[in-house]
């Protein structure tokens, strides 16, 4: 009984080391593999045993464990460079996880840090187009414990060097605290999943962001203009007048409303809204196929000559853009108007620089996830808004 009992001790500290995160490294790795980002990576060099050289690593990897009996999962995404909207390529990125008993499974033969992963682990890295995926099983949570079930990740950027983000959660999982729910500073992106089973399989998307709230990251030197809030803050609320769809005719807030679902919201600082035809037809059709609680949209004119402005032209300029929208056919998208670019309550809580023609947030739970700023309204940029949106189910 004894040895059983000194056996079962080991095996949980066995993993309990495997998850840990920050820890003080082992003074000759740390020469090895100086931690100069995000703080201490206990074991984090076990990237560097991937089985095939960095740059033949494929895009896509299967774990050992993906044939064998237990809830088959897919999770995919994209990996982004730190202003959220330019695909990253070339970065690395290394899973691991417990299998169906909750254990990091390694046997004799397990070499270096096997012995302390576990042999389910995997090992991609992005093309041009910044897109990872691996097919794996639900890993299962520690042997009595209330951790929640997880995958853990490691991201490499051959330029700065290894750092640990959030792991990958379950968002069903009775074991996740309300709090990993809704992190606020979440490192690298969201990582609570939202597995829907689809083609024999549950599917599951992250999209992750390069240095997001990772401390000690360095900052990007640009003089580029900046915009609005940043990717991972909360989305305030604000009270703009609706010229088109579900709230037509009222002053509501739209994150009051709809923010605990996903959408955009696309600021623009143009007299010219026919700039926008094409792309308020696209976003009108997206919302139908895509349905209104995964995909919301809201066009805020911020009244670009509000300076000059009376209440009666004001209120004919109101009424131009009813009659655009009618043209438009915009049942669901949300046309809504706020004062000015200057406006304290509206455009200030969100940060807007009035020199940017426009500012586009994607959300999601009243999070920003996604930025860009003075996008052209074509089909590419299209594309890379429909990246961030799962479709209709």
């Amino acid at each position: 009984m004894k040895s059983i009992l000194s056996r079962f001790v080991v095996l949980i500290a066995m993993q309990l080391q495997a998850c840990s995160q920050p820890n003080a490294a082992n003074p000759a790795l740390a020469m090895r593999y100086p931690e100069t980002i995000g703080g201490p990576c206990e074991n984090c060099e076990a990237i560097y045993e991937s089985p095939l050289p960095f740059k033949e690593l494929p895009s896509i990897d299967t774990l050992p464990d993906f044939y064998e009996a237990g809830p088959k999962l897919h999770i995919s995404g994209t990996v982004y460079q730190p202003d959220g909207r330019t695909p990253a390529r070339d970065v690395v990125l290394y899973v691991y996880h417990t299998d169906q008993r909750g254990l990091y499974p390694h046997t004799s033969k397990s070499k270096g840090f096997a012995k302390i992963h576990g042999d389910l682990r995997g090992w991609v890295k992005t093309g041009a187009d910044g897109r990872y995926a691996f097919f794996t099983l639900v890993p299962a949570s520690y042997p009595n414990s209330n951790n929640p079930k997880h995958l853990h990740p490691i991201i490499m950027e051959a330029d700065k060097g290894f750092y640990w983000i959030d792991e990958f959660v379950f968002g069903d999982d009775p074991l996740l605290p309300a709090a990993e729910k809704n992190r606020t500073a979440p490192r690298g992106g969201d990582g609570v999943l939202h597995p829907v089973f689809k083609e024999g399989m549950l599917r599951a998307h992250r999209n992750i962001v390069l240095g997001l709230n990772v401390p000690g990251y360095p900052a990007a030197k640009t003089t580029a203009l900046q915009s609005g809030l940043a990717i991972g803050d909360a989305c305030p609320a604000f009270d703009p007048l609706h010229l088109s769809g579900a709230d037509i005719g009222k002053t509501a807030c739209p994150m009051c409303k709809y923010g605990f679902g996903q959408g955009i919201l696309l600021w623009f600082n143009q007299n010219n809204i026919e700039k926008l035809d094409y792309l308020a037809v696209r976003l009108e059709k997206e919302m139908l196929l895509r349905g209104e609680k995964n995909f919301r949209v809201f066009l805020v004119y911020m009244n670009p000559a509000w300076q000059s402005n009376s209440s009666k032209a004001e209120a004919m300029l109101q009424e131009k853009i009813r009659e655009w929208c009618r043209r438009q056919s915009l049942k669901n998208v949300a046309v809504v108007w706020v004062p000015s670019p200057v406006d304290a309550e509206t455009c200030g809580v969100f940060q807007i620089n009035p020199a940017a023609q426009n500012t586009v947030f994607v959300y999601k739970k009243r999070q920003v996830t996604a930025k860009w700023i003075d996008v052209a309204y074509d089909e590419a940029f299209m594309q890379q808004v429909l990246q961030h949106f799962p479709k209709k189910t």
